[in-house]
């Protein structure tokens, strides 16, 4: 297991590209274009969207983040004062909700996601709570009901084609009306083009009225970006 990971506690470059075929098989479920699969090697556990590593767990640290652009969202967090909600979009294998719990365990986290595979998955493979605040459904609908949260962190993109909201106008302006005066949108932003980049940072410029902060993650295609209500 130990070469899955690197020195600094991360998930080895070598591992990401071929956890398809590493571990063994704990769940798999196709559904139209999408299968969705658990493997486990030893006490990491993680999960696959079309052979595509989404998340992987620590199941004796649950809380231990793995990949680096997680462990970057978490050292801007730690520069902000405790939130008491916070907002997912897109649940994974539950690694943010696992910290966000931990760190912050006075926190409300509530997560959404469209896909029921991943949230039975979550319950039934990464130790969710049945009882943990989860929604399946349309993360555009449940940003117009009438509540607020100290942060939302969007994590929505992936090497699939990303939902054509994500790039639209009225979808940032729900973000930042379902934000607390001084709330901040964390995105774990995928870009297959320095287009899609500049695309969402004028988005944001155009609903927020600043220049959100971007930071590139060294070896992957992620980048993290924040901007404050």
């Amino acid at each position: 297991m130990q070469a899955f990971l690197t020195p600094e506690g991360i998930i080895a470059n070598e591992f990401v590209r071929q956890s398809h075929k590493l571990g063994h098989l704990l769940y798999w479920h196709k559904q139209g274009k999408i299968s969705v699969q658990v493997r486990q090697e030893k006490t990491l556990r993680w999960l696959l969207i079309n052979d595509t590593l989404q998340s992987v767990i620590e199941l004796n640290h649950p809380e231990h983040l793995l990949f680096p652009h997680l462990q970057l969202l978490a050292r801007l967090w730690q520069l902000k004062p405790p939130p008491q909600d916070v907002l997912e979009l897109g649940l994974g294998a539950g690694a943010i909700r696992d910290y966000l719990k931990a760190i912050y365990p006075d926190c409300k986290v509530s997560s959404v996601d469209n896909n029921p595979d991943i949230i039975h998955c979550y319950k039934r493979y990464f130790g969710g709570d049945p009882l943990c605040s989860l929604t399946c459904g349309d993360v555009m609908q449940v940003l117009e009901q009438p509540k607020s949260y100290d942060w939302i962190i969007l994590d929505l993109f992936s090497d699939m084609d990303a939902p054509v909201f994500l790039f639209q106008h009225k979808f940032y302006h729900l973000l930042r009306a379902a934000l607390n005066s001084g709330g901040v949108l964390y995105i774990n932003f995928l870009a297959e083009h320095d287009s899609q980049l500049k695309q969402l940072t004028h988005l944001l410029i155009a609903n927020f009225g600043k220049k959100p902060f971007v930071a590139e993650v060294p070896n992957y295609a992620n980048h993290i970006i924040s901007v404050t209500k």
